[in-house]
């Protein structure tokens, strides 16, 4: 996972520098992170439960199911009075859909960046999703 609060802060850090220069880097929130582990903390965040994340993961993962729910999406802004977005401007399904059938444990390291100085990290589970999910609902982007 990547917090866009620590790839902004690793973006300035590595334009800053000197050793940072024409580099490319990984950028990740710097803790072990598995799909496994954000179910519970997402279900507790968006206030749902096993069941209703279940019934809504077999939806998501099936990219197909999501075409032409633009509709369904604006009926839900409407009725909870949330920011006027298009479901497309906020999700991209297939991206989610690669990322959960990825059929291997991807990790990503951040050493590269920690040996040049950059010391940046968020912990997913206990900040980052709470913290965005949070801010969406603030935002009025989900209720």
């Amino acid at each position: 996972m990547s917090d866009a609060r620590v790839l902004a802060e690793q973006q300035i850090w590595a334009a800053v520098n000197e050793g940072a220069g024409n580099q490319a880097f990984n950028c990740t929130n710097g803790d072990v992170f598995t799909w496994k582990s954000l179910w519970k903390v997402l279900l507790r965040s968006l206030m749902l439960s096993l069941w209703a994340m279940k019934r809504m993961m077999r939806s998501l993962i099936r990219v197909a199911m999501m075409k032409g729910k633009g509709k369904v999406w604006d009926e839900i802004v409407e009725k909870y009075g949330l920011l006027g977005e298009k479901m497309e401007d906020i999700a991209c399904f297939e991206a989610l859909n690669v990322v959960l059938h990825l059929g291997f444990q991807h990790v990503c390291s951040m050493n590269k960046s920690r040996e040049l100085g950059f010391l940046g990290h968020a912990d997913t589970l206990k900040s980052s999703i709470p913290m965005w999910v949070g801010r969406m609902r603030d935002m009025k982007i989900i209720s």
